[in-house]
């Protein structure tokens, strides 16, 4: 009896170890959005919201990943957002250091109309790309203040159409339809 008490306790530090090991492990994530293919290199974007409201703040997601899928290290990154129509630039971030290649930038709309967001990147130790920027550029379209689509169906369209679906069993369950 004496001799399980101390399994017992190694057998709770063990798998407290365990867990513990598991829960706090680093976490490795990339944005999913949509993705340009620019020589060995692949920038997704993802703003958020996926269409933004004019008068609010915007984040700007990108990730630049090597073709297999890995972020880089110590790139430097600029963002641009251009007016569509003119081409005109209406906002220019200063290259700055990013330890990941996982960038995150907030802009406010401020009026409604298409734009062309361009992430450009150095990345030192790329032969062509140390010197001149990689530029992948995406198209966004700011909206004005309203219900968003995906806001609208996740909390009108969706628990509706529940509702009628159930009230329609109900009647048919009491053959009454």
């Amino acid at each position: 009896m004496l001799l399980l008490l101390p399994l017992r306790f190694l057998a709770i530090i063990v798998t407290l170890f365990s867990a513990g090991v598991f829960f706090f492990a680093p976490a490795y994530a990339h944005f999913f959005g949509a993705t340009k293919q620019v020589d060995n290199y692949q920038i997704v974007f993802q703003p958020y919201p996926s269409s933004p409201i004019i008068g609010t703040n915007s984040t700007l997601n990108f990730s630049v990943l090597a073709n297999d899928g890995n972020n880089l290290y110590n790139v430097y990154t600029s963002v641009v957002i251009a007016d569509k129509r003119t081409g005109n630039p209406i906002y220019q971030e200063p290259y700055r250091l990013s330890e990941i290649s996982d960038v995150t930038t907030r802009y406010r709309f401020d009026t409604p109309g298409d734009y062309v967001v361009t992430l450009q990147t150095r990345i030192p130790g790329d032969a062509k790309y140390a010197s001149q920027p990689l530029a992948a550029s995406f198209d966004v379209t700011a909206f004005p203040p309203g219900i968003p689509l995906d806001e609208l169906l996740l909390y009108y369209v969706t628990p509706a159409a529940v509702v009628i679906a159930g009230i329609a069993v109900y009647l048919h369950s009491k053959n009454k339809i």
